[in-house]
């Protein structure tokens, strides 16, 4: 059996252990993101939230309501659940069958409360789908060519600037429209909200701002 003293990491080498995982993850950053990008598309964290507040749901379940005739749409997207679930965007649990097997069930994790649709309808979604969209993407590989050669990259890509491509392709719009719709609200609700705190609990400040803007 080892000692210890033979079996303790030095801090060096934690350093590297962890700068190796850093590594890592930079190398398969766009994975995750990508994962939840489909989920998002299949409705899935609705269909998770829907089943009530601190639920789990099996991938059979989840597979039963998308449109799908795919026979292995469940070990799919298990594989991405699972995924989701070591990010911690997703929780999960593990249920044992009458036959035997382990059924893995996922949850929503704390981070879902953003992306599934709060009391006004809207949430950070939309945001994601934009930024993942291929549109965008497509103009991030030209990031190389804008500092060698100057200009933009996604003028580079389309040969046009983002509002004059806005015109051309009607779907992309709608996804743009809806990201700032929904992320203007969010933004707005918590504004307000401050605001509202300010006031409540600071109403000198309160009139000295407004004397400020009333006299500038």
């Amino acid at each position: 059996m080892r000692s210890t003293r033979e079996t303790q990491m030095t801090p060096t080498q934690v350093s590297d252990e962890e700068t190796n995982l850093f590594a890592m993850q930079l190398a398969s950053a766009s994975v995750p993101t990508m994962v939840l990008k489909a989920a998002l598309e299949l409705d899935l964290l609705e269909i998770m939230a829907k089943a009530g507040p601190g639920a789990f749901v099996s991938p059979e379940d989840l597979a039963s309501q998308i449109p799908t005739k795919n026979p292995d749409a469940p070990v799919i997207l298990d594989r991405k659940l699972r995924l989701l679930a070591s990010y911690s965007i997703l929780t999960y649990s593990l249920r044992t069958l009458p036959d035997g097997k382990v059924e893995r069930l996922y949850g929503l994790g704390p981070v879902c409360k953003l992306l599934t649709k709060n009391e006004d309808g809207v949430c950070i979604a939309p945001h994601l789908l934009l930024t993942q969209d291929k549109v965008l993407v497509e103009s991030w590989y030209h990031f190389k060519d804008d500092v060698l050669e100057g200009g933009i990259a996604f003028n580079k890509a389309y040969g046009m600037t983002t509002f004059e491509y806005h015109g051309t392709d009607p779907r992309f719009n709608k996804v743009f429209n809806r990201a700032m719709a929904d992320h203007s609200s969010i933004a707005m609700k918590k504004l307000l909200k401050t605001y509202l705190v300010l006031r409540a609990s600071h109403p000198s400040l309160m009139l000295v701002m407004a004397s400020v803007v009333l006299f500038t």
